[in-house]
């Protein structure tokens, strides 16, 4: 057993025969690989005035890890809007952040893209697990290298979002995996329910909200200085 950079101790040996393999590691975007989550907000506190609400950091915090048409029902709620559509408050938001991330640097987690490139390395498969909308996915992923996701899985891809499984589980389906033999990583506490409900192991990496402890969870503070070997190791101890 080591401490790694999080502070938290686990197995720094490869996943012996008794071991469960780690078939996949599922990503969550926002937050977890990308640092993008104020960028949301920033969206939010832009479009919501115009609107003729008031908004603010308890009301933008309720926002992190939800479905996009949650977090615009919620506005409209907050905002007293009955009169506009969910849907259109997605979309000016999605512009939004889609605008921001095309015009400069999308700020990267760290230790996200170590431990990306390191499971592909090892030829583990990833797959891009996300409430985002595909049209700013697809801006994501054409930044980064070639292959280093094998499968994205959008918001508007799904009929429920998190917390509900169905998005990890249709990534472990169209990888061909079992569930159970994957590792999410995520930082929200809907993204990380909807991983624990999916049977996979959760690394709860701790950003801009407050995490629940739970069964086959793990907490950290972050994933610089996470290995492979101990992404393993948690899966088999779990």
């Amino acid at each position: 057993m080591t401490t790694d950079a999080a502070g938290r101790t686990g197995p720094t040996t490869t996943s012996t025969s008794t071991e469960p393999a780690l078939q996949a590691v599922l990503w969550d975007f926002d937050g977890t690989l990308a640092d993008s989550e104020h960028l949301w907000m920033n969206a939010e506190y832009e479009l919501i005035p115009t609107l003729g609400g008031e908004w603010n950091e308890e009301h933008a915090k309720n926002l992190v890890g939800n479905s996009l048409l949650t977090s615009a029902r919620y506005i409209l709620e907050a905002i007293n809007r009955p009169d506009l559509e969910p849907e259109w408050i997605v979309d000016q938001l999605t512009a939004r952040v889609v605008a921001q991330l095309e015009s400069g640097d999308i700020p990267w987690r760290p230790g996200a893209l170590e431990l990306l490139a390191a499971l592909e390395v090892r030829g583990i498969p990833c797959a891009l697990v996300s409430a985002s909308y595909r049209r700013m996915l697809d801006v994501v992923v054409q930044r980064l290298p070639q292959g280093r996701f094998d499968v994205v899985v959008s918001g508007d891809e799904v009929t429920n979002g998190k917390p509900h499984p169905e998005p990890y589980l249709t990534a472990a389906s169209m990888l061909g995996v079992d569930p159970e033999r994957c590792v999410v990583i995520e930082d929200s506490a809907p993204g990380s329910a909807s991983g624990n409900a999916a049977g996979a192991v959760v690394l709860a990496v701790h950003n801009m909200v407050d995490i629940p402890v739970a069964e086959r969870r793990i907490p950290l503070d972050t994933l610089a200085g996470v290995t492979v070997d101990q992404v393993q190791g948690w899966l088999a101890d779990a």
